[in-house]
């Protein structure tokens, strides 16, 4: 397990969980995200942004623009919700359930873009030499993956 034998998130009760990240991890987790909130406004960034707001229709570039001009505001909204709602709360001790989702919805957009700037097709890491300058990239996107299946894990205990 990346994290030792500790889960990054624990049920506290119902609508309460306890965070277990270190503060390396937390500053990981703060950083990713204003990173990708400073990109959502960035035109330059947006073949990266591409998984995040998927095509609805592929082959009718009509239906497709309705839809975009449709939903991709309330997306980018409340993905920035999302973002901004964990760097606000990328110290704390406990989240309530709200907050547990949004870190989930963030961290998960996080993980797109990752996916998309390491052309990620499937669910597995590539076998990468200690000198690749992509080792960072895909160590956060492992580890986002491990701390975005604590908190799913969290979530449904207690349900």
């Amino acid at each position: 397990m990346a994290f030792g034998l500790r889960r990054p998130f624990q049920p506290k009760g119902p609508d309460r969980f306890i965070v277990n990240l270190g503060d390396r991890e937390r500053a990981v987790v703060k950083a990713v995200c204003e990173d990708l909130l400073g990109a959502l406004d960035d035109p330059a960034a947006e073949p990266l942004l591409r998984r995040v707001y998927p095509v609805a229709h592929v082959t009718d570039a009509t239906i497709d623009a309705a839809y975009q001009e449709m939903v991709h505001s309330d997306l980018v909204s409340s993905r920035r919700k999302a973002l901004e709602q964990i760097v606000t709360t990328a110290e704390a001790k406990e989240l309530d359930r709200e907050q547990l989702e949004s870190w989930m919805i963030g961290l998960n957009t996080v993980r797109l873009v990752l996916g998309t700037r390491l052309d990620v097709i499937e669910d597995s890491s590539p076998e990468l030499e200690p000198d690749d300058p992509d080792l960072p990239a895909w160590a956060v996107y492992e580890f986002l993956g491990g701390v975005i299946e604590s908190i799913v894990r969290s979530s449904v205990d207690t349900l």
